[in-house]
């Protein structure tokens, strides 16, 4: 990782307000973590065939 990050969590839930109460209990609590953000991604696409160039 580059930049700013110290460290990338990954968690899958079944909602965007599980996952607000999973950083507010696990992470806001700890003196060690001064601040966090989150991505959230919605959809994920893949593409099966690799077209030519």
């Amino acid at each position: 990782m580059t930049g700013g990050d110290d460290f990338l969590v990954h968690v899958a839930v079944p909602s965007v307000e599980a996952l607000h109460a999973f950083l507010m209990d696990k992470f806001s609590k700890r003196r060690e973590i001064v601040s966090f953000r989150s991505s959230v991604i919605y959809q994920h696409a893949r593409a099966t065939v690799v077209e030519a160039l």
